[in-house]
């Protein structure tokens, strides 16, 4: 079946399983994949809960066994050599096809399988959406992943519709606001621009690079750059430092409009920046297993209820 899946890149695999008797593992392509999206040895490392010096050990067998520097060791971590970004090409589409396998021969035995979603947006509506969804659908297999790879569905947002990508389902749109404490010189108004909160101290999340990135693109529309004056792991922290008066924030109106009445906190319209979020769910595999499509019509349920 994985053969059949990579019936467009013929020869492939008697390429990998040949090269001079060795055989080339599917965890080797994992180790070398994450080394290739960290360009950090250490970091892969920990994403993939492994030892630094296996993965180490792991590129230097793939060098020698393909005969070809894979990256180039810079002062500031690694960069993909040419031979490097032709293996990874060949590696993604070969693990793909290895987790669409997978789904495909638990949906054929008629078993539940389980579900992976990394939800690089949304982290606090996702305990909401997973008991939702359990309630609906019994008890089934969910795991949370912090990264896309071996994951099943991505649940992330993007700056505009333009940006969202091809084949995902566009879930919700939301305005993004300014978050500031009831005692703050400007609580009593309804709108504000970045420019004028140029010296309040900004609280970001450190947790959500999908997040940062947005917050980055509202900050360059209004001309300006983004510095954090403190980060923070959790909106659950970040809702107690603007109680407390500690800065200000950017937030998704959305999650955050209940959540301010409660706290303390105002939330206002920004008036010199462009300012949605657009949250979308993405199949990560070509296999959509019933698992995968009953998530994603839960969840475009849930967001349909929020409009």
């Amino acid at each position: 079946l994985l053969k059949q899946n990579l019936s467009n890149h013929k020869g492939i695999f008697l390429y990998f399983h040949r090269m001079e008797g060795n055989a080339m593992e599917l965890y080797q392509l994992r180790q070398f994949a994450a080394v290739a999206k960290y360009e950090n040895m250490t970091r892969a490392a920990e994403s993939l809960n492994v030892a630094q010096p296996a993965v180490s050990k792991t590129i230097r067998n793939l060098e020698s066994e393909l005969g070809a520097e894979l990256f180039e060791r810079t002062g500031k971590g690694l960069r993909r050599t040419e031979q490097g970004d032709i293996l990874l090409r060949y590696a993604r589409t070969i693990l793909e096809a290895e987790r669409d396998a997978r789904g495909e021969i638990e949906e054929s035995l008629h078993r539940t399988g389980g579900l992976c979603i990394c939800a690089l947006s949304c982290a606090e509506r996702i305990s909401e959406i997973l008991a939702g969804f359990s309630a609906e659908y019994g008890n089934l297999d969910l795991r949370i992943s912090s990264t896309p790879e071996g994951s099943d569905l991505l649940l992330d947002s993007a700056v505009s519709r333009d940006e969202v990508p091809a084949g995902a389902v566009l879930l919700y749109d939301e305005e993004m606001c300014v978050a500031v404490p009831e005692g703050h010189r400007y609580a009593d108004r309804e709108s504000v621009s970045l420019t004028e909160l140029a010296d309040d101290p900004f609280i970001a999340l450190s947790n959500s690079q999908s997040f940062r990135q947005i917050s980055e693109h509202i900050f360059r529309s209004a001309g300006m750059e983004m510095h954090a004056a403190i980060e923070c792991d959790s909106a659950a922290l970040q809702i107690r430092l603007l109680s407390c008066g500690m800065g200000v924030a950017l937030v998704a109106s959305g999650e955050w409009r209940q959540v301010c009445e409660d706290a303390g906190v105002r939330l206002l319209h920004i008036k010199d920046a462009q300012c949605r979020r657009y949250i979308y769910v993405q199949t990560l595999g070509r296999f959509r297993t019933q698992s995968i499509r009953a998530f994603t019509a839960y969840l475009e349920r849930y967001f349909a209820q929020m409009a």
